[in-house]
């Protein structure tokens, strides 16, 4: 038998988690710890988002889960996304029928049921909505949005299995990154900054523009003092030239944006950058490296040939889906 739990119920932690160990994306943003209460927020504090995720489970196991918080923008208008990001689906894996490589239908219905109750309850302004296109699958969410009239925009990104040798993947990074890899290592002096020396008082001083481009980044460092994710700052001849921000699961560590300086360097820095993120992942024994859209953003501000392809592993694709009502 199939049923939803929502996130008051006192049940909702314990599935949580038991989604949480067997999504395969795992996203770092949307799961911190299994306690949504302690994700960061864009702007103001939790108590300014309602949080309405929800779980489907089928006998005591959970199938779905939707991370989905409502809030009253600048604007006054409601918005539909999760805590200042877009509102995702996760799946878990164990739950899929086989060998079909699909979902039991009764919980594809519900998941579609629920998040409609919800729409037709709040009738939100606006909707924002990332589909991870789990195991090849488009989410059943994305189906529901697309039929009141959302606009799916497609994102490629590249995720690295972390499991191989540092040596393997360093192999698979394109020539001229690699030369630019060993430039950054001769000139450039990297710093990682995580855990209690993550002040954050130094970084939105050092770290001014990057903020302005992404609020949300103002309460993210949270999660670096709280040693779920990283800072790589780069310097040359003394002075901070980059900086990139990671973010950490047990299985997943992902860019989340960087900040270049005008040092004439940009290409050179990008690259040393990623790589560093690369090792620090690996170190942290995560399995995956996921260069998201992100990503792909900043090397385009650089120059249009920089792609991150080029640092190997597998291309995957994701639908970011925006509805206005």
């Amino acid at each position: 038998m199939h049923t939803v739990i929502e996130n008051h119920d006192a049940r909702f932690q314990e599935h949580w988690n038991t989604l949480y160990s067997n999504d395969p994306w795992q996203n770092p943003l949307y799961f911190s710890e299994g306690d949504a209460e302690n994700l960061p927020v864009s702007a103001g504090s939790p108590g300014d988002y309602r949080d309405r995720s929800f779980l489907v489970v089928s006998d005591d196991q959970p199938v779905f889960g939707c991370s989905l918080t409502l809030h009253i923008d600048a604007q006054g208008k409601k918005r539909l996304g999760y805590f200042g990001m877009e509102a995702s689906t996760h799946v878990n894996r164990a739950t899929m029928m086989t060998p079909s490589n699909n979902f039991q239908p009764e919980a594809i219905r519900l998941l579609q049921q629920h998040i409609d109750s919800i729409l037709m309850e709040e009738n939100p302004s606006f909707i924002d909505y990332l589909d991870p296109v789990s195991c090849g699958i488009m989410s059943p969410v994305t189906q529901v949005l697309l039929e009141k009239g959302g606009r799916p925009t497609v994102q490629q990104v590249q995720v690295i299995d972390l499991k191989q040798s540092e040596r393997a993947l360093y192999r698979q990074i394109c020539k001229p990154y690699r030369e630019a890899i060993r430039w950054g290592k001769k000139n450039l002096t990297l710093d990682i900054v995580s855990g209690e020396s993550a002040a954050p008082e130094q970084f939105a001083e050092q770290h001014a523009s990057m903020l302005e481009r992404s609020v949300a980044l103002r309460n993210y460092i949270e999660l670096v003092r709280w040693g779920q994710g990283f800072l790589v700052q780069c310097k040359h001849k003394s002075e901070i030239v980059a900086s990139a921000l990671f973010v950490n699961s047990n299985k997943t560590c992902q860019f989340v944006i960087g900040d270049l300086r005008d040092c004439g360097l940009p290409e050179r820095v990008v690259h040393t950058l990623f790589w560093q993120g690369i090792v620090v992942g690996k170190y942290l024994n995560c399995d995956q490296f996921d260069l998201g859209y992100s990503a792909t953003e900043l090397m385009s501000q650089v120059a249009d040939d920089l792609t991150p392809e080029q640092f190997g592993g597998t291309s995957h694709t994701r639908l970011r889906v925006s509805l206005t009502q």
